[in-house]
């Protein structure tokens, strides 16, 4: 009798924790992948979108009110994406992420004090010379930045800090400055 306990109970507890590891490593990748669906849906692939009350681009705030946020949804199949964006002189951040939510690249005031700047995204299989050629372009300059994904899907959000009005102005006004868009 006891063997046959001991046995439920361990079965209930590995049970546990298999369904507990089963949501850990499906859920989140679930969650943003219907995010970004949505995000496409309304503003469309590679396209900026500022984060407001009642729009997509609001579900990948992670601290509302205190952070203004634009979000762009890529698809690198047709290209690589340049994002330019205009950042102002607060903080700010662009963190750009893989479609399971895998961290790519991230770049904040700290490490890049600039009021403007652009990034390339690659594809997992970029064209080394369509690389080299952006790099040696005219007018790149030390603002540009070249990026392999490893992926052709994500999401690119730019924060700043928002927490007061003219904070929060200043963040809006710099984003809907900014760009994002597939270069032939």
């Amino acid at each position: 009798m006891n063997t046959s306990r001991a046995f439920w109970i361990m079965f209930g507890i590995l049970t546990a924790v298999a369904v507990h590891l089963a949501y850990i490593l499906f859920v989140p990748a679930s969650q943003l992948k219907d995010q970004t669906a949505r995000l496409i849906d309304e503003a469309g692939a590679n396209k900026l979108l500022i984060a407001e009350r009642g729009n997509a681009a609001m579900g990948f705030a992670e601290f509302p009110g205190e952070l203004v946020y634009a979000v762009c949804a890529f698809d690198l199949a047709s290209g690589p994406l340049v994002m330019r964006a205009q950042v102002p002189d607060q903080y700010w951040s662009i963190d750009i992420y893989g479609p399971r939510g895998d961290t790519v690249y991230t770049l904040n005031d700290q490490q890049a004090p600039r009021k403007q700047l652009s990034i390339e995204l690659h594809d997992a299989d970029p064209d080394p010379q369509a690389i080299v050629n952006a790099a040696n372009s005219t007018g790149r300059n030390m603002n540009a930045i070249t990026v392999l994904t490893g992926t052709r899907t994500g999401i690119v959000v730019l924060r700043s800090a928002g927490a007061g009005p003219v904070e929060q102005q200043t963040a809006i006004e710099a984003f809907k400055a900014s760009a994002c868009s597939v270069t032939p």
